[in-house]
């Protein structure tokens, strides 16, 4: 009793070629080949599906050829589909006269229109079972001719053949040949279907015909396509004429009814999560499974690029969600709200509490006041103000204008730590242009030579030189920090939440920074601050026994624009990864960013994902790998996106995926927004100057990250222009 077959589905992959089937197929036209082997390719409304059928005792050597000779192809397990309704089998008549050997693309386009031409619930498939090889043989000089029909040969023998026919004859029969049987199986709803797919499969096979070789097809019971029986009379074919029979897609052609070449679909490395903040799911064929980072791997930094609307975003949320769910802190800046508002719109109920949003376009926002230093050391804080301020005022920025808010930055700093009430940027201004102001806030600085030395300095000069000295910064500062939105956020001393403790207390902060809304300067400011704050509260995880132990991540949208620090961004990349602080930036291509940005994000961020790329990226991106060419980098899908995940702390290699859709509304995004803004936002109170003035010296700061106690009013400035004292 024959073994029964079993069979396995194969992907043959896009850089299949015809020559690594062609070996393939002379080594199965070996004697020591395993038989029972069927080759089977079905077109059905789950696509095209190719099939390779052995026994069980074959396996092995199935599966070893298979490696060998088409090392990018995989296989998988399935179940065979039902058996065709309609089976015809292939005859070649005569039998003696060969085939064409150079039809190979002729008849896959031939068959791929077939398939492709197939209507819904319809099932087309074409059957290769293979039987006995046959080694080169020599044909001697003179042979019989075997293309005479049976009256030819009555009426004036058999004759010898001509040199031509001679020739295609020896040719053939010097090459390593195999007996094949050929079927075509159709379903379809009507018998004039079927026979109209039969006569299309037909005529695509007869593209193999030669002078003086015919084919056609003869019906036969679908018991023996089920059986994979060899027929009778099969046909002798050689490898090259088998390569189109066997119906893979070689030589990267464009065939009807397949996907395009590019962008070629590239199954996941094995090692990438499929339980932790997924954001994709994998479109190779067959090795679909979601995308997903661990915490771990994130801590080797992502950069994601991508065109407006590509979808950047919907990563970032994903992502983000996933680090709320679980508890992880982050902070998070976009230029625009729908990302925020999206997470806000999603989180779960849990994260009330959790989640603050800094919202400039809010009528009483949370408040962050870069000058609330509390036992820091003034000076790094103050350097990364002035790099932020450096890069939104790009023009007229000199020297002079450096050295008058270093100056100006340092004294408010000292006098808010002196009199225990912290000053705000809105009073660098004030400090500026008011004489009497200032008077009130420079002895703070009495003891320190170079600072009193510059403002000693200042104050001699007469009112048209201090004037003609601080026109051009305050015109810039007024621009952005007098904004009323702006300063409802800046101009509270006393914020009931500090961003450098999001880090202690798990928080999500979240902060939208619409342009329309606050405009792009004011914008860049902002966001450009709190990703300074966010490096300073990095470098303090530095006391923590085991930072690494607490993850906690950083999500800028359009990098470009607020991170501005005042170290290299290579140094803060690598030294927020030895503290558990992963950076996730987005940025729309390399002709938007600086080239030192650029360099620092290839260089540190091991995590890549990259949606439609622009030429010049995609030439980028294809130098590294040899897997995917520009075109491919260049032709994905909305949506779509090439990635190289970080496993086992190195890249594992790119892939193709698609994003994942948007996580439905939880919900609870009332509560979320009514827990923060009770807690943590700003009220409309009036000037604390007064209180400034009459707090002690050494009067202490409430904790950070805590309400204030009862009856304590909220620190809240004024940036109006005060009466001298």
């Amino acid at each position: 009793m024959p073994e029964p077959i079993h069979y396995t589905r194969l992907l043959p992959g896009m850089e299949l070629t015809s020559a690594q089937v062609q070996r393939l197929i002379e080594r199965l036209s070996t004697p020591e080949s395993p038989r029972p082997l069927v080759f089977e390719t079905w077109a059905d409304d789950e696509g095209i599906t190719h099939l390779v059928g052995r026994a069980e005792s074959g396996k092995p050597t199935v599966r070893t050829l298979l490696r060998t000779h088409l090392p990018e192809s995989r296989t998988l397990r399935i179940s065979r589909p039902a058996t065709p309704k309609r089976v015809a089998r292939l005859r070649l008549t005569p039998k003696a006269m060969p085939l064409r050997d150079d039809a190979t693309s002729d008849v896959l386009h031939g068959i791929y229109s077939v398939f492709a031409g197939r209507r819904k619930g319809e099932t087309i498939a074409l059957q290769v079972v293979l039987g006995r090889g046959h080694r080169p043989v020599a044909v001697p000089a003179k042979i019989l001719d075997p293309s005479r029909t049976v009256p030819e040969l009555v009426l004036r023998g058999a004759g010898s053949a001509p040199s031509e026919t001679r020739r295609r004859v020896a040719q053939h029969a010097g090459q390593a040949r195999i007996e094949v049987t050929v079927r075509i199986g159709v379903t379809a709803a009507v018998p004039e279907r079927r026979q109209q797919l039969r006569g299309q499969f037909l005529s695509a096979l007869e593209q193999l015909e030669a002078p003086g070789a015919r084919l056609s097809l003869v019906n036969e019971s679908p018991s023996r396509w089920e059986q994979c029986a060899l027929g009778w009379r099969p046909l002798p074919l050689t490898a090259s004429q088998l390569t189109g029979l066997i119906c893979w897609p070689v030589d990267e052609l464009e065939l009807p009814g397949l996907p395009p070449r590019h962008p070629k679909l590239i199954p996941p490395p094995s090692g990438i999560t499929e339980k932790v903040s997924i954001f994709a799911t994998s479109t190779a064929p067959g090795a679909e499974k979601r995308i997903g980072m661990t915490p771990e791997g994130r801590l080797l930094h992502t950069a994601i690029t991508g065109g407006t609307g590509s979808g950047k975003s919907e990563i970032f949320a994903h992502l983000a969600l996933s680090d709320i769910t679980a508890g992880r802190p982050l902070v998070l800046i976009e230029p625009k709200r729908q990302l925020v508002d999206a997470i806000v719109a999603r989180a779960p109920k849990s994260a009330a509490g959790r989640i603050v949003v800094i919202d400039a376009a809010e009528p009483n926002p949370v408040g962050f006041n870069p000058l609330d230093i509390g036992d820091r050391d003034p000076g790094p804080v103050v350097d990364g103000i002035l790099e932020v301020l450096k890069t939104v005022f790009t023009d007229g920025w000199g020297p002079r204008t450096e050295e008058l808010i270093l100056t100006g930055l340092l004294t408010l700093v000292a006098d808010g730590q002196r009199r225990g009430i912290p000053h705000t940027l809105l009073d660098l201004p004030m400090l500026l242009s008011d004489d009497g102001y200032r008077r009130s806030v420079i002895g703070a600085v009495a003891d320190d030579p170079i600072l009193a030395g510059f403002w000693a300095t200042f104050n001699e000069l007469s009112p048209a030189g201090r004037a003609n000295m601080v026109a051009a910064p305050l015109n810039k500062l007024r621009k952005y920090v007098l904004r009323k939105n702006i300063a409802a956020v800046l101009g509270q001393a006393r914020p009931k939440i500090r961003v450098r403790d999001a880090w202690k207390h798990d928080r999500a902060i979240l902060v939208p920074l619409n342009d329309a809304l606050i405009g792009p300067g004011a914008s860049q400011l902002l966001g450009g601050l709190i990703v300074a704050e966010a490096w300073l509260a990095t470098q303090e995880r530095a006391t923590e026994d085991n930072p690494r132990s607490r993850p906690g991540f950083v999500f800028i949208d359009e990098v470009q624009r607020y991170l501005h620090l005042p170290t290299s961004i290579d140094d803060a990349l690598a030294t927020s990864r030895s503290y558990g602080i992963d950076w996730h930036v987005a940025l729309q291509g390399r002709g938007l960013v600086p080239a030192k940005l650029v360099d620092a994000v290839e260089l540190n961020a091991r995590n890549l994902v990259t949606f439609a790329a622009s030429p010049k990226d995609a030439r980028e991106l294809a130098k590294t790998t040899t897997k995917l060419t520009t075109d491919d980098f260049q032709a994905l899908a909305l949506r779509h996106v090439y990635g190289n995940l970080v496993t086992d702390g190195a890249p594992a290699g790119w892939f193709s995926a698609k994003t994942e859709p948007p996580a439905p509304d939880s919900g609870h995004a009332d509560k979320i927004r009514a827990a923060y803004r009770e807690r943590f936002a700003g009220d409309a109170a009036p000037t604390v100057h007064a209180e400034r003035r009459s707090a002690p010296k050494n009067a202490t700061p409430p904790p950070g990250d805590a309400s204030p106690s009862a009856g304590e009013v909220p620190a809240v400035r004024s940036h109006q222009r005060r009466r001298r004292p």
